[in-house]
């Protein structure tokens, strides 16, 4: 059985430990704005009926009760998330729900290495000549894996760095997932690992060490004639401990169309396992003159998406979070409207749940309050750092509640 690094929790004790910790967090971290209150009730709207999360709650009640199994929450998006100050708070605000359950830091991609912007909390280093490919820009080239992005080399010599700015990552294992193929170059890890593993069925290596690691270092080895080239994917890292695993996913400008794209993700979604997505994708697939919106090619997309994860984990949950209130050339998007009424349908046909951050914000045309507040860019499309963590905070105390509302049922 993995090492579980706390105590399992009497459920009586669970809101108080958990309401403490999150005070403590917030406290902490409080943003500019903190003080904007919700438009409209800040709930998780279940359309098919309030189970749509219980298999995601029980999976959470084996961590936080007997502390036997880890969860995996996966957050998939495109800017919004690639920025990494939303999937950054939320990340910090679930694993604050009880004390102890802080879990590894999850799946995630250098974007300075292809040439686009790093999230904050963690840095990269690396050496030789490196092009990044997204799924979201239409010439750029695959294949992709489940990150919809990739960064190459054709140089041998090259070599790449992660490691954490606001907490080390602590890992044990670090996997790393490239296009492995005869013409690839060899990644090796240094220092030495312990040992290393090659995961075919993921497409992926991994590097096991017995002490934890802050830093992964990865250089490139040309062990054949023929190798010409590395393709990065995305890297995970492992600890040895249960906890919640929270992935984010996102790309610059990514559509629902954009992920389909990625032919690899079906090979490595086994690595995640999720039992949660949080899928926050629309932002772009509305991005559009108005009346070219296809709303039943975007529900059909979305639904591919899920094919792809329930091949994984049949009974994963899913939040969809509608678009933030946003502009298009200058005007009040006008199918924002379109996109949270597809979601709450999506919801509905799939036994799922919805976020409807578009109400709470207080409808079309509050992204302009939202300029003037300071937690919206003026391009009207992007937040600002304090309204991401505002949104975060929002979403967490949403899912709590959910969390609470299930456990008062089931207890």
């Amino acid at each position: 059985m993995p090492r579980c690094s706390f105590n399992p929790i009497p459920r009586g004790r669970l809101r108080l430990l958990g309401a403490a910790w999150l005070g403590v967090v917030l406290f902490l971290a409080q943003p500019m704005g903190a003080q904007v209150a919700p438009k409209t009730v800040n709930r998780l709207w279940m359309p098919a009926g309030d189970s749509a999360l219980n298999p995601f709650f029980r999976s959470l009640d084996q961590l936080v009760f007997e502390g036997n199994r880890s969860v995996n929450v996966v957050h998939m998006g495109g800017s919004h998330v690639q920025a990494g100050t939303l999937s950054d708070a939320l990340r910090a605000h679930l694993q604050a729900w009880a004390p102890g359950l802080e879990g590894e830091r999850g799946f995630l991609f250098p974007f300075a290495l292809a040439g686009s912007n790093n999230p904050a909390s963690y840095g990269v280093r690396y050496g030789g000549t490196w092009k990044g490919q997204r799924c979201a820009v239409p010439q750029h080239k695959g294949p992709w894996g489940v990150s919809g992005i990739r960064a190459v080399t054709h140089d041998p010599a090259s070599w790449f760095a992660l490691y954490g700015k606001t907490q080390p990552f602590a890992y044990r294992v670090a996997r790393i997932f490239y296009r492995t193929a005869d013409t690839s170059y060899a990644p090796e890890f240094w220092p030495k690992p312990d040992s290393v593993v090659v995961r075919p069925d993921l497409g992926a290596v991994e590097a096991h060490y017995a002490t934890d690691q802050d830093t992964v270092r990865v250089r490139l080895r040309k062990t054949a004639p023929e190798q010409r080239f590395f393709s990065l994917e995305g890297v995970q890292l492992i600890r040895d401990s249960v906890g919640l695993k929270y992935h984010a996913i996102g790309v610059n400008g990514a559509a629902t169309h954009s992920y389909l794209k990625s032919d690899r993700a079906a090979q490595q979604w086994p690595a995640l396992a999720p039992d949660l997505v949080i899928f926050g994708i629309g932002i772009n697939d509305a991005h559009l003159p108005f009346g070219n919106f296809d709303t039943v090619a975007y529900r059909i997309r979305y639904e591919a998406l899920m094919t792809q994860i329930r091949a994984v984990n049949p009974s994963c949950s899913f939040v969809f979070l509608t678009n933030n209130d946003c502009l298009y050339n200058g005007s009040v998007n006008r199918h924002t409207p379109l996109v949270v009424e597809t979601l709450y349908r999506l919801a509905r046909r799939n036994h799922a749940a919805v976020w409807d951050f578009h109400a709470l914000m207080g409808g079309q045309g509050s992204i302009y309050s939202w300029i003037r507040l300071g937690l919206a860019n003026k391009d009207g499309i992007h937040l600002t750092k304090e309204g991401y963590i505002l949104q975060a905070r929002w979403l967490d105390e949403a899912l709590e509640a959910a969390y609470h509302d299930y456990l008062a049922k089931n207890s």
